[in-house]
This record gives C-alpha cells, sequence and structure tokens, in this order.
C-alpha cells in the first residue's frame, strides 16, 4: 500500500516534494499575490491493479471514506480513522424537477455525515494523516462545521483540539465543538486568528485541519483528499455514469477541487468516461467569480459584505478554486441572500431537505443559470447539501404561536389566521 503514494506537487508551478507537513502551499512559486495549493500525488498504475468498480461495491459501508483507501494519503491502516462518514445518499428531486423545468435534478445530501457536514470527509483523512505524522493537537480556525468536525476526529483519534474562533461564533456550533472536547478561543479578529493559529503550527508543532497562510488560503491537502470521495460515490450511485453538472457551495474551494479531482481519478482509471462540469455556488462577494470575470492568474480580495450563508461567507479563495473553474469549462456564479433563502424554503417543502443556508446556495446557483439558458434543462445535475439547516437555524426561526384549547372551532380559527388553512 506505501507504494501507490509518491508525494506533493504543486498545482500551479508543478513543483514537487516529499510527503510532509506543508499547510502554506508551494513555496517555489509564491508571490506577495499567490500562493499556489499542493496536491498528493499517487502511482495510478500501481493503483490500477489493486482496485475495481466491484471491489469497492462490496467493500462494508461501516468503513466510511476508506472504502477507497487506495485513493486516500494514509499508508498504514493502523490510523485510518472513522466515524462512519460518507455514503450519503443521492436523492433525485422529482418535485423541484416539475417546478423548475428539469429533467434531471440530484442532490448528494452531506447532511447525514456524523457531525452532519461534507468536513468529516475532510477530517477524517486530515486527522488520520496527523496520526501517521505523529501530531499530538489538532487545530483549525473557523466558526463553523469545520471545528465540530475537526473537534469529533480529533477525540476520535486521541488528540487535543484546539479551536480558533470569533466572538460571534453561533452557540449551536460553539456547543457542537465544545461537547467533542476541544478547547475553544475566541479572537477579536479574523486575521488574528490565522496568526495566532500559524505561530501554533510552525512553533509547537500543532496539526491543522484548515488553512492560516496569505495571501490566498491553501489548507491540509491531505484532507481535501476526503472530498474526492464524494465524487467516488456519486458515480457508483449513478451506475458509474457521470453527471453534467455538480454544484459546490463554495468558499476556499477546498470540497469544490477535491470532488473535480475525484471525478478526474476515476476517468483516469478507466472506471468512468467523463467529467462534468463544476459550478461554485458562492456568496454576492463572489471572489471566483470576480477573478474569473478579470482574468486573473490568482483570487484577489473582494470587499465583504454580510451574509446569511455563513459558511461560504468568504472574501478570499484559492488557486485550486480557480484552477477547478477553468479545468472544468465551469461557472462561479454569486448568489443573493433572498435567493439563498428561497432555494432552502423550496428545498424543504418541496424534497423534505432541511439545508443549511450556504448549502441552499447550490440550488439558488442552478436556479439563476437556467433563468440565464447557461444549463439545458435535460442535462443532469448534482447539487452538493453540505450541511444542515439545523447548524444555523437564525434565518429561518419561526414567530412564537399561541397555545389554544383543544376545541375544534379554535383549531379552525387558528389554522385559518396563522397559515391560510382551510378545514
Amino acid at each position: 500500500m506505501a507504494d501507490r503514494v509518491i508525494g506533493l506537487k504543486c498545482l500551479n508551478c508543478g513543483a514537487e516534494y516529499p510527503l510532509s507537513r506543508m499547510f502554506e502551499g508551494c513555496p517555489k512559486c509564491a508571490t506577495d499575490k499567490f500562493r499556489s495549493n499542493l496536491t498528493v500525488v499517487y502511482d495510478y498504475d500501481a493503483i490500477s491493479k489493486l482496485i475495481s468498480k466491484d471491489l469497492f461495491l462490496k467493500r462494508s459501508r461501516l468503513m466510511g471514506v476508506w472504502r477507497f483507501k487506495e485513493l486516500l494519503p494514509v499508508e498504514n491502516e493502523k490510523y485510518m480513522i472513522t466515524l462512519g462518514e460518507g455514503n450519503t445518499p443521492l436523492l433525485k428531486c422529482k418535485n423541484l424537477e416539475k417546478i423548475l423545468g428539469l429533467r434531471n435534478l440530484y442532490v448528494k445530501d452531506e447532511s447525514r455525515n456524523p457531525t452532519w457536514s461534507y468536513k468529516d470527509r475532510l477530517c477524517s483523512v486530515a486527522i488520520s494523516k496527523g496520526l501517521e505524522f505523529g501530531a499530538k493537537v489538532a487545530t483549525v480556525a473557523t466558526t463553523g462545521n469545520h471545528g465540530g468536525s475537526t473537534a469529533a476526529y480529533a477525540a476520535k483519534a486521541g488528540m487535543d483540539c484546539v479551536i480558533f474562533t470569533l466572538p460571534t461564533v453561533s452557540d449551536i456550533m460553539l456547543t457542537l465543538m465544545h461537547i467533542y472536547g476541544a478547547k475553544v478561543v475566541p479572537i477579536t479578529t479574523p486575521e488574528g486568528r490565522w496568526a495566532l493559529m500559524k505561530k501554533c503550527v510552525e512553533e509547537l508543532g500543532w496539526y491543522p485541519t484548515g488553512t492560516y497562510s496569505s495571501p490566498m488560503p491553501t489548507g491540509n491537502p491531505y484532507g481535501v483528499q476526503g472530498y474526492k470521495t464524494i465524487a467516488f460515490e456519486i458515480a457508483e450511485q449513478l451506475e458509474f455514469e457521470v453527471p453534467d453538472w455538480v454544484v459546490v457551495p463554495t468558499v476556499y474551494g477546498e470540497g469544490l477541487y477535491g470532488i473535480w479531482l475525484g471525478f478526474n481519478e476515476f476517468q483516469n482509471l478507466g472506471i468512468t468516461d467523463d467529467l462534468p462540469r463544476m459550478i461554485a455556488a458562492e456568496t454576492e462577494m463572489g471572489p471566483i467569480a470576480n477573478a474569473l470575470r478579470k482574468n486573473l492568474d490568482y483570487i484577489e480580495k473582494v470587499p465583504s459584505k454580510p451574509t446569511v450563508a455563513l459558511s461560504i461567507a468568504g472574501t478570499i479563495s484559492s488557486y485550486q478554486a480557480l484552477k477547478t473553474m477553468r479545468d472544468s469549462n465551469g461557472y462561479a456564479m454569486p448568489v443573493t441572500d433572498d435567493e439563498i433563502l428561497q432555494a432552502q424554503k423550496m428545498l424543504a417543502k418541496h424534497e423534505g431537505i432541511f439545508a443549511e443556508p450556504a448549502s441552499s446556495a447550490s440550488l439558488a446557483a442552478v436556479i439563476r443559470l437556467v433563468e440565464e439558458n447557461r444549463i439545458d434543462r435535460d442535462e443532469k445535475i448534482v447539487l452538493v447539501i453540505t450541511s444542515t439547516g439545523l447548524k444555523d437555524i437564525r434565518p429561518v426561526t419561526p414567530k412564537k404561536l399561541p397555545a389554544i384549547e383543544p376545541v375544534w372551532k379554535d383549531l379552525e380559527i387558528f389554522l385559518k389566521k396563522h397559515y391560510n388553512f382551510q378545514l
């Protein structure tokens, strides 16, 4: 198994490095405006002799993402930590298809993961690789899903965990981080979180599951590999046909790039024949869309703006996100808060899926692209729902309703008044 993982490679200049704790991207091509991501390099000739469609299908779902262990960067099986992540359903959205005039609309519901977020795929692989490196303390700077997931997998691995967050972190997210035993440290500024985390990584040897690098985020190249398993599962669930479009709520682009990489690997190994086009669903700030519009070779920082989609509320993104858009001939689609909240209601009311606002951006982006005739209504579209709406209920919390007596007339009046519903 060990020979299949070769090292790290820069996505921009192609410089190669040994497997190591490199979390700040490629030093060779770095500038004051640019920092390229590193990706893991494998021996695909060796891997092709180890795997098959039937092998993946026969393996137990209890293995989590490690059902695809030959295509993941942990070399020693004793370090492969799982909480049963992955194997999430791919659901056909028949009701939304009728409403939107689409023929093949699916949701990959990642809210079914152990901490109710697709971050569990990243953290399972990142923490496992950390164990293999001998890490003792896991760390991340976040106000959301990444923190809860890092804390959970660190707990499973027997690692300490320190999370740098902001004073505005929600009670729900704070509870999630704390219950798994993380030491949660609120920092007054977003930039301050990254600076302090960087110092702890460099001077104390802490192991980061997320990014802290400037001017562009780079992150943990091993954790990103966990997102490939979303692509592997989508391919399996569609009987090894590839969708025309895959839509991913995006900020730093780890999930976007990881899923794109997974489809590429399956094609290169002869498991599938085609590649999808990728859509990055962004908030109105839209750093990826901005870079594409200006034809930049890097992502520049854009002005901040309040948004309900907290999980994708960044003003900067990564080189791997920009490269994914160009390599896949995809779209970066910024959407408004109103569009996001409307999409959230549509998913819940018509498909029974309660997605967090950031996740609902995927549907909002598709609606916009269909209206602009940039997606054909017959094409096969997969929306990645990255987390549950229960992580952030503030935008949809209903008003307090008065209690009624258990009397038929009172029920009739109540339903008519509050819901315009007639018995």
